[in-house]
């Protein structure tokens, strides 16, 4: 039986497992797997495709995990929106720019999002994540337990009260 009741919650991870601290998305993507939280769908790639946007069809909010260098240490939680950003090639595209390209095929709004920034600093090809990554892991796993242990209702409110940053 599951955890939690959140139906509508699609988790975005994406990164590297090959080049250190670039792993953190699919290392995360790995445990949110191992639990048993009902009606999860976690979509693991090496990066976010203009294809994910058929992802986001069904599911009331989306949550993108990747690792960044935009914070020293830990995770930082950032609501986003759809936006024509720029980041946006055949190859790779930007959550928001994702959001942008649902709205406009789907000619409806994109689904309430977030990205989970987790530290990263060590990309090397063949490199175990750092320690500073593996002690943000560690942390950001914790914040997305009990983000997921909750009901739905819940779970919007707790993405509120930690430091959502526009």
């Amino acid at each position: 039986m599951g955890k939690s009741v959140n139906s509508a919650l699609t988790v975005f991870a994406w990164g590297n497992t090959a080049r250190g601290d670039d792993g953190i998305g699919p290392i995360l993507a790995e445990r949110l797997r191992q639990h048993d939280f009902q009606g999860l769908r976690v979509i693991e790639d090496h990066q976010l495709n203009i294809e994910h946007v058929t992802d986001l069809e069904d599911c009331d909010a989306a949550l993108f995990i990747d690792a960044s260098i935009e914070i020293d240490e830990g995770y930082r939680l950032q609501r986003i929106g759809p936006s024509s950003d720029g980041n946006f090639s055949t190859h790779a595209i930007s959550p928001q720019a994702l959001l942008n390209v649902f709205e406009q095929a789907m000619k409806r709004p994109a689904p309430d999002a977030w990205v989970l920034h987790v530290a990263a600093r060590e990309f090397e090809l063949g490199a175990e994540p750092g320690s500073n990554a593996r002690q943000s892991i560690e942390q950001a796993h914790g914040f997305l337990q009990e983000l997921l242990e909750n009901t739905a209702a819940d779970w919007l409110g707790l993405l509120q009260q930690h430091g959502v940053s526009d």
